[in-house]
């Protein structure tokens, strides 16, 4: 596999001018070969998959999502589970026309992990890396929005991407297409993306993407910033410290109890150094779930 470091070109010129803005291209990635075939075959046989971490998407069957049985289980001797790929019922699947997904694979394949660590420091968030494997222009999900900002990178194969503009701006997390109405008519752009290409799309840009080539390899990265409502959210939760603010509501209206709340909310707010919660938000964001462990030296009580 190619060993070149993972890197996107003209990030200055990218984040001053398109950056949680509107769609944008990256031309010629460097390092693009983030996973080849002989990687995930040897992925797929160490059983070590379950669903949802594994699963299928095609769009002619929207059922798919959840079908699990191209995985069987079978007891260990010590009488534990262990997931199985059926080989057979997931190459019917994928010939019918369904597309292979590996959430979060940056835990098997370095290279990806590499490159969720450049993201992270890069664009100051949080991301992962989910794998697409396609071999037919079905689409795996139909016109849809993602609730975070991607970054896809075709490693081989042609997609076209057909995109729409948002119908809801900057969605939050919990925020799902499928509860919300496409938009109607013809899309605002359509881009081509070849290997050594990647597309990025803001959260809430609606979208479409076809398989051009007798099969396609992508890995999309979700980037996960936080939002100006989380620093209201970090503030309200460390109001709960304040037990005049834990009070119960007077039973009947109290006008002086009233102006002593709204004097205490107004001094405190005042107080507040939006720069230093910003800024301790997106530290906690970028460090999020990085734990890390330095086996085998751990502290015991003779220490």
């Amino acid at each position: 596999m190619n060993s070149e470091i993972f890197k996107l070109p003209n990030t200055n010129e990218f984040i001053s001018s398109c950056f949680q803005r509107k769609p944008y291209i990256f031309s010629s990635v460097e390092g693009f070969k983030l996973v080849d075939w002989d990687s995930i075959n040897r992925l797929l046989e160490k059983d070590i998959l379950d669903f949802p971490r594994i699963r299928l998407a095609n769009d002619n069957i929207p059922s798919i999502r959840g079908y699990r049985g191209f995985i069987n289980h079978s007891l260990t001797m010590t009488g534990e589970a262990a997931p199985h790929i059926n080989r057979y019922s997931l190459l019917k699947n994928l010939q019918a026309g369904s597309t292979l997904i590996i959430d979060r694979c940056q835990a098997f394949f370095e290279r990806a992990l590499e490159a969720t660590k450049y993201l992270n420091e890069t664009f100051r968030c949080r991301s992962s890396a989910n794998l697409y494997c396609a071999w037919n222009s079905t689409p795996s999900f139909g016109v849809h929005f993602d609730n975070n900002d991607v970054i896809a990178v075709q490693i081989e194969g042609i997609k076209k991407w057909d995109v729409y503009s948002p119908t809801r701006h900057y969605p939050l997390l919990s925020d799902k297409s499928f509860d919300h109405t496409p938009p109607a008519g013809a899309p605002i752009a359509t881009y081509t993306i070849a290997p050594g290409q990647a597309i990025y799309l803001p959260a809430g840009y609606w979208h479409n993407v076809f398989t051009e080539t007798e099969r396609s390899l992508h890995i999309s990265f979700p980037l996960v910033r936080p939002r100006k409502i989380d620093v209201l959210r970090s503030i309200l939760s460390r109001l709960e410290d304040s037990a005049e603010l834990r009070q119960p509501i007077a039973y009947s209206q109290d006008k002086a109890d009233n102006a002593t709340l709204s004097a205490i909310l107004h001094t405190y707010l005042s107080n507040i150094n939006i720069d230093q919660w910003e800024s301790a938000i997106i530290e906690d964001c970028i460090n999020g779930r990085n734990i890390t462990f330095n086996l085998p030296n751990i502290r015991t009580r003779d220490v």
